[in-house]
């Protein structure tokens, strides 16, 4: 095994393992500031931060719910049921 640093952009990036990165309100960028602190209170909370992660699955459910088939009708609903919770 190499001790070499990977260029990997997919796992570079601080969003891999959560939308926001770090839980860390200090490790925050001014750009998830404006997008996840729903309550404008210069921190994102661990619900902001879920809410962020629901809304990233709401999306990908919506894609599959274009494609034909069961999948597709599988999609469409578990779709309708997300967007209720994430639209809440």
């Amino acid at each position: 095994m190499s001790d070499e640093t990977t260029n990997d952009p997919v796992h570079d990036e601080p969003h891999f393992v959560q939308p926001i990165g770090d839980a860390e309100p200090e490790s925050a960028t001014p750009e998830q500031l404006e997008a996840y602190d729903l309550d404008d209170d210069g921190k994102i909370s661990i619900i902001e931060n879920e809410r962020a992660r629901l809304g990233i699955v709401d999306a990908r459910l919506a894609q599959l719910a274009e494609e034909d088939g069961v999948a597709g009708a599988v999609a469409e609903a578990a779709h309708k049921i997300v967007d209720r919770l994430d639209n809440d």
